[in-house]
């Protein structure tokens, strides 16, 4: 027995409405000091493990991977996306036909934004010390600019925000085979493993950042699928 589509899309929607209030009391918790000595433990771990069990040569590989993905994920890259996804979705131009729905694209993407910088203003969680960060100097400012609070982290929440539009979108223009789906699947959830992991080893989130990003990246995400 089939599940009518709108019942789908209602589960969906409830399920990122759901994730946005755990969301919201997670951050709660993290104000408290909730994961303080597992964020600093995490962070050690991440490091030492990728710099002492890796060859020098591929040590440097993997560094230079989780720069690529830090600025993959950045705002004006993922501004860019959120551009081009919405407008491909929001004309149909097989049906001369406009789909103003795809505006809760951009309009997802903004309240993301509004939810990061709430984190950050309200929450007031610690970015990790200085002796942490791998690229303390070099010709990217936001290397060498330590913001006082790092939570939530918006790179991940970007990340997994633009994966789960993309994934949204392919469903629909590309009618995509099981086959597909996994490979396109596979190649999104690398794509945030490694950014949210990237973020850790850089010494420029906590696990706690990254936990409160990816709550907020799959909540509006998840959202967006619905209306899509």
């Amino acid at each position: 027995m089939s599940i009518h589509p709108y019942k789908k899309r209602l589960a969906v929607l409830l399920t990122g409405l759901l994730l946005l209030l755990i969301f919201t009391l997670f951050s709660r918790q993290v104000k408290r000091g909730f994961l303080h000595q597992a964020d600093f433990d995490t962070t050690v771990r991440i490091q030492n493990e990728i710099d002492r069990s890796l060859h020098l040569r591929l040590a440097t590989l993997v560094d230079n991977v989780f720069v690529g993905s830090t600025m993959a994920a950045s705002p004006q890259v993922t501004a860019v996306f959120v551009g081009l996804m919405t407008i491909i979705a929001v004309y149909d131009w097989k049906k001369k036909k406009f789909h103003w729905r795809a505006l809760v694209i951009p309009i997802g993407f903004g309240l993301l934004t509004l939810g990061e910088i709430y984190g950050k203003s309200v929450v007031n969680h610690p970015s990790p010390p200085f002796f942490m960060i791998k690229h303390p100097s070099t010709i990217f400012p936001q290397f060498y600019i330590n913001e006082s609070y790092s939570y939530p982290s918006g790179h991940t929440a970007r990340a997994i925000f633009v994966a789960l539009t993309f994934l949204s979108l392919i469903s629909h223009l590309l009618f995509p085979t099981k086959k597909r789906w996994l490979i396109f699947g596979g190649i999104a959830f690398l794509y945030v493993f490694i950014v949210a992991i990237g973020k850790i080893y850089l010494g420029e989130h906590w696990l706690s950042d990254v936990i409160g990003g990816g709550l907020l990246g799959i909540s509006f995400g998840l959202t967006c699928w619905s209306i899509l």
